[in-house]
């Protein structure tokens, strides 16, 4: 039975409007709403498949992320230590925001290249 996929739906449609037009993101947490079986299986067949996917790994957690076959709409599953999902999003966004290199893991990036041409030179 379908109860809130034609909704959900309807959120990524407005969410990728405003993505396009003003440049603003959107978060929907999937596991956190009622979802049949049919109201997931048809907001995954509705979206599709894309070409991309990124894996980000620290400190025994696991985030998976792959776009959908519609740009600016990424499926991401949040794994616990013992692989089991511990939350699914949709993401509304040109780029998963976590994925992206953080100022501070850049800053630190900087200083060991700097040693590292130090050595070399």
């Amino acid at each position: 039975m379908l109860m809130n996929a034609p909704a959900i739906l309807q959120e990524i449609l407005l969410a990728l409007k405003d993505l396009y037009r003003k440049g603003e993101n959107h978060l929907i947490y999937i596991n956190k709403m009622p979802l049949s079986p049919e109201d997931r299986n048809l907001i995954l067949d509705t979206l599709g498949d894309g070409k991309v996917r990124i894996t980000y790994s620290s400190g025994g957690h696991t985030i998976e992320w792959r776009e959908t076959g519609i740009s600016g709409v990424w499926i991401g599953v949040f794994l616990g230590r013992d692989g089991k999902p511990l939350l699914e999003t949709i993401e509304i966004t040109d780029f998963p925001k976590i994925a992206a290199s953080q100022k501070e893991d850049i800053e630190e990036s900087i200083k060991v290249l700097e040693v590292r041409l130090k050595s070399i030179l």
